[in-house]
């Protein structure tokens, strides 16, 4: 199980688990591939609170994707600046206190997921551990390129390509245990 050393000596876990239903698939690995139904799921992983007055930006950045190439060759130590859909001014904000989200999936842009507290968060608080937190985003639906929302049943796509990067230190880097990608397959 890997760790995370972030300041306070507090240990970070760097595991990102999907669930449907009764399901879990723990995402260890910096890669890795996982099917799950055409049904809503949940996207539950570990941060740090949101908290602009003292400028600690903590966020979970997670960009979707269709086209297997668009994840191109991500490496420790790479800039998100020369990534189309993480360069700044490309997340996507949603609804602050939803409980389900759609998902967009875009090559030009990436959902940016934060919890500030109960009334300004866009995922759920799980549990709380000193200053960690466990969070999770739960998606209802999906919407390819900002036209009509679906339902997983109706999406005619069978893989999507995630990107997950949780920016522990905040310095917009690719370090050791931040980044995921996860290839989903969607059961027909």
């Amino acid at each position: 199980m890997a760790s995370h050393l972030l300041e306070g000596q507090a240990l970070i876990n760097n595991n990102v688990t999907f669930i449907q239903g009764d399901s879990i698939y723990l995402v260890s690995a910096d890669r890795d591939t996982i099917e799950i139904d055409r049904k809503p799921f949940s996207i539950r992983y570990f941060g740090k609170r949101y908290n602009p007055e003292q400028k600690q930006f903590y966020a979970a950045q997670i960009a979707v994707l269709d086209n297997r190439k668009d994840i191109g060759v991500l490496t420790v130590g790479m800039s998100t600046e020369n990534i189309a859909y993480f360069e700044p001014g490309s997340g996507m904000a949603q609804n602050e206190n939803c409980n389900d989200y759609i998902m967009a999936v875009n090559e030009s842009g990436h959902h940016y997921l934060i919890y500030e507290n109960e009334s300004h968060r866009r995922v759920d608080l799980i549990s709380k551990k000193a200053n960690i937190l466990e969070l999770q985003w739960n998606v209802s639906g999906v919407n390819f390129r900002q036209t009509k929302d679906l339902s997983f049943s109706e999406m005619k796509k069978s893989t999507l390509y995630f990107v997950i990067f949780l920016d522990r230190n905040s310095d917009d880097i690719f370090d050791e245990g931040e980044l995921k990608v996860v290839t989903v397959n969607f059961k027909s």
